[in-house]
């Protein structure tokens, strides 16, 4: 396990790193990239701790969208991940590690194609709901929740996709914590493994804000984008080998 390992530690902190910088960079990613390389590492990091560490940092990023939060917008989205999230607690029930890993890998890919293609639903009630069910279903049992809601609300602009992806990644993390500890996935000892990769995570937050006007917005895109589908093939390929 990872408190006794302190190489796999530093693994662990440097995808957390990235994945939040990457996240505070565009709106979503953390999971997508920190998610695979975890799971690899050590798959009782998924969905437990990561999902902690995921929640600290939206603490941080809901705070400071604040101001250009629409809640009226992610109402339905919200609801609608209630039942998605008890999804997801069942499909950790029932899944073997292996076809976690297939999800994971799913979903990982599913956000790769939003990116990549430039795909855009209009965003009204019923595609949020849908959006905030599968968001639910994914997230909670993977940590990967963001592909649906960047492909719903993909059409806005910049500022506020990232304003209301962060308050909606803030209220849907907590209530996949929640859900983790009612179903009996995440407690003192998931506590524990995630406490030393939360410090990982805000160093990334607080970089990513105050480096990104030196970062080219096509690298850190692509780069992401490769990044993520590298992560893909290794947790693949080392689940089942």
């Amino acid at each position: 396990m990872m408190e006794f390992d302190p190489l796999l530690l530093l693994f662990a902190a440097l995808a957390c790193f990235t994945g939040a910088y990457v996240q505070t960079a565009i709106g979503f990613g953390m999971a997508i990239i920190a998610a695979p390389i975890l799971f690899y590492l050590d798959p009782a990091l998924v969905p437990g701790p990561l999902a902690f560490v995921i929640l600290m940092m939206c603490l941080i990023n809901g705070w400071r969208f604040r101001k250009g939060l629409e809640i009226g917008l992610l109402a339905p989205a919200l609801l609608a991940r209630i039942p998605g999230s008890l999804v997801g607690v069942w499909l950790l029930g029932v899944m073997s590690p292996s076809w976690l890993a297939i999800l994971i890998a799913f979903t990982i890919m599913l956000g790769v194609l939003v990116r990549l293609c430039n795909l855009a639903l209009p965003t009204n009630g019923a595609t949020l709901s849908l959006g905030g069910f599968l968001s639910g279903v994914m997230g909670t049992s993977t940590t990967i929740g963001g592909p649906p809601m960047v492909l719903v609300l993909h059409g806005a602009d910049m500022h506020r996709i990232r304003a209301n992806l962060a308050g909606f990644f803030l209220i849907s993390s907590l209530m996949s914590v929640i859900a983790l500890i009612g179903g009996g996935y995440f407690g003192q000892p998931q506590l524990l493994q995630s406490l030393p990769l939360v410090p990982a995570a805000l160093l990334g937050n607080w970089l990513a804000v105050h480096t990104l006007h030196l970062v080219s917005r096509p690298v850190m895109h692509y780069g992401s984008l490769g990044l993520c589908t590298l992560a893909v093939i290794g947790m693949l390929f080392n689940t089942l080998a």
